[in-house]
């Protein structure tokens, strides 16, 4: 694809957090030319990490059917994202999609690149608890990816799908990559899945109410996606802040 992000007039205003993501930089210095920011540095801050009122996340923890997890329950350290299998800058945070590993985004971006992942790798060595929150606010397609990942994770295989999901995404919104058709065709190669009683499951909106659940609960915690809670605190979506959380 080529280096920008399409990105629809209905949806700008749910990107408000992600306005100030290309001039935000923690700890770097942004240089104008042309009109166009030129990022140099290392961390990008998606997400608000304002101090804000107190919000209870225990609700998200509590619950593996709705808010799956990765790593031990019991680790000192639980990360918590808030998420849109839709959305680019999550795409972006996966590391997942092809096309966010084009230097430019690098370039742009910086570390948001591939957070999840690390935090995800993390878990898998037993170091951290990651919980993923689908918040599905960006259209009828972010409905049906998560009601996809439910799916798959009443058969243990949540972050299989979540991880074909994400590298299937091409950048864009509401244009059919997402449909019930593609989202039966992407969980296909997930070893161990029983296809059929997937289908059955998608087809017949299952997990549908717990994606609406979902949704209400998250929005009293996140306005934005992808947004981050280490411990119970919010901070931006950059590596090199979490990284320093985690040791």
């Amino acid at each position: 694809m080529g280096d920008t992000i399409t990105i629809k007039k209905d949806s700008l205003w749910k990107y408000t957090t992600f306005a100030l993501a290309a001039i935000i930089i923690i700890g770097s210095i942004v240089i104008f030319s042309n009109n166009e920011a030129s990022v140099t540095g290392n961390a990008v801050n998606v997400g608000n990490a304002e101090p804000s009122a107190k919000v209870d996340l225990s609700i998200f923890l509590k619950n593996p059917s709705i808010y799956p997890s990765i790593g031990p329950d019991d680790a000192k350290t639980t990360v918590i994202e808030f998420s849109d299998f839709q959305c680019p800058f999550c795409a972006m945070a996966s590391g997942l999609s092809p096309w966010t590993q084009d230097a430019n985004y690098a370039t742009r971006y910086g570390d948001l690149i591939g957070v999840a992942q690390k935090i995800q790798e993390k878990a898998v060595e037993g170091d951290v608890r990651f919980v993923y929150v689908s918040m599905s606010f960006l259209g009828q397609e972010s409905i049906y990816a998560a009601q996809a990942a439910l799916c798959a994770n009443q058969q243990g295989k949540f972050w299989e799908m979540h991880d074909a999901i994400f590298t299937a995404h091409d950048g864009e919104e509401n244009n059919g990559k997402y449909t019930k058709d593609n989202l039966k065709k992407i969980a296909e190669p997930i070893s161990g899945i029983d296809i059929s009683e997937f289908s059955d499951c998608l087809d017949n909106d299952k997990t549908l109410s717990d994606v609406r659940q979902a949704a209400t609960e998250a929005s009293t915690a996140a306005s934005g996606t992808p947004t981050f809670y280490v411990n119970g605190q919010k901070v931006s979506a950059s590596w090199q802040q979490i990284s320093q959380m985690l040791s």
